[in-house]
């Protein structure tokens, strides 16, 4: 089998790139390549688009498509595809983030559908709209959107171009032959409803995590490497910005605020150092901001009585996963792909959408009830090693690989 992944980036967030599917491919005998924008790493197999006068075209007709308020139009650099040998004597052409970075046009899709068995997995559901990324509790991309409510939504136009871009996408995917894959069965219903991809197959193919890394590390030891006590209740969440983020900070903020408990209770933060003043003279804080080292990432999950991930959009939640793998169950809001993923109320606790009260209701719950918080953690680790490992994910892309090529070789044979 030789595949083809293009993607946006080769090092950065490698669980969604293709890299880690491209580096397992080739561990089990397979030919795999990538192409990408931007190449950070120096290997053989992986492969940057275009040369200097290619890149430099490319940026011109970005501006001009920034100063059009329009994405994934005019780029060209992704036509530098149809010259190289890998992609020509590639028998399957996957598609990542080809949005994360501008450099690939929608209209090349019916092209490349025409010469290649393609797959694009979905990591949100921008394709479903006319401009955002997130379109929230908006449904107008079920109707052609227009009359756009927040143009500053990723990603940031000018004009109201919205209903020109949604019909644009719905012209391209009539067009084309595509296999889409996502990651949870929220987002398989939004493609099911979508006017621009329901008649699209669409595979169900959730993230994987390492449980040979991901799984729960001794509480006491792990607390006592981040100076937490051992009889400490700690509650572990993501510290972001709250402008446009979707994580959910500002209702964790709000839900901690109002929280009363008599055990003493600790704050275990990712990804932001300082903020949130207001809990500083009420909690003790770990802060350990953006953390790259697995091994101190499950240290911190497995020090935690609960994580919180109260996001506002989400299509997965790939930390909450990894919080499961460890024994740490989730609360989220109910209305996003989390309370599927997590298995609400087996694996984990949904409540109400942006309730910063029903949040810190369950949160207080599990505080007293250390019965409920281990028949979380349990069910959440069962989860995780039936639906969520690693093997699993590998595996189930490559069955459909190769249903893709025999199905390919049925057709061939049958139109002969």
């Amino acid at each position: 089998m030789n595949v083809l992944y293009v993607t946006s980036y080769d090092r950065d967030g490698q669980q969604f790139n293709g890299y880690l599917l491209h580096k397992a491919l080739k561990a089990r005998g397979h030919v795999s390549h990538m192409a990408v924008m931007d190449r950070f790493f120096d290997e053989p197999d992986v492969h940057a688009l275009g040369g200097p006068k290619l890149r430099r075209i490319n940026l011109q007709l970005t501006e001009i498509e920034q100063s059009l308020s329009l994405y994934a139009v005019l780029p060209i650099l992704s036509t530098a595809l149809y010259r190289q040998p890998y992609y020509k004597t590639a028998d399957i052409v996957h598609l990542e983030l080809i949005h994360a970075r501008q450099f690939f046009s929608l209209l090349n899709l019916p092209v490349m559908s025409r010469q290649h068995p393609l797959v694009w997995t979905m990591h949100d559901p921008w394709l479903l709209s006319g401009h955002c990324v997130h379109p929230l509790t908006c449904e107008r991309w079920l109707t052609g959107c227009g009359h756009c409510p927040d143009l500053g939504v990723n990603f940031l136009v000018q004009s109201d171009t919205t209903a020109f871009t949604w019909k644009l996408k719905k012209a391209v995917m009539h067009y084309s032959s595509v296999s889409l894959i996502v990651a949870s069965e929220w987002m398989l219903d939004r493609v099911k409803r979508s006017p621009i991809l329901s008649h699209l197959p669409c595979h169900v193919i959730p993230f994987g995590v390492d449980t040979a890394v991901f799984s729960p590390g001794d509480k006491e030891q792990c607390r006592s490497s981040l100076g937490i006590p051992e009889d400490a209740f700690v509650i572990a969440f993501r510290s972001v910005p709250f402008s446009r983020n979707f994580k959910g900070t500002e209702y964790v903020e709000k839900a901690l605020l109002s929280l009363n408990s008599r055990k003493p209770v600790y704050l275990l933060t990712f990804e932001g150092v300082g903020g949130l003043d207001s809990l500083r003279g009420k909690f003790p804080f770990v802060e350990l901001d953006w953390v790259t080292d697995r091994s101190q990432l499950v240290r911190a999950l497995s020090a935690a009585d609960v994580f919180l991930m109260p996001s506002i959009a989400e299509t997965f939640g790939m930390m909450a996963v990894e919080s499961m793998a460890c024994g740490t169950p989730v609360v989220t809001f109910e209305g996003t792909s989390l309370k599927g993923v997590i298995h609400a109320p087996s694996g984990g606790i949904a409540v109400p959408y942006r309730d910063h009260e029903a949040l810190a209701g369950a949160v207080e719950k599990l505080i007293e009830d250390r019965s409920l918080l281990k028949t979380l953690s349990d069910n959440a680790l069962r989860i995780v090693r039936e639906e969520y490992t690693l093997d699993l994910y590998i595996k189930r892309h490559l069955d459909l690989y190769q249903s893709m090529l025999n199905g390919r070789r049925s057709g061939r044979m049958g139109s002969g």
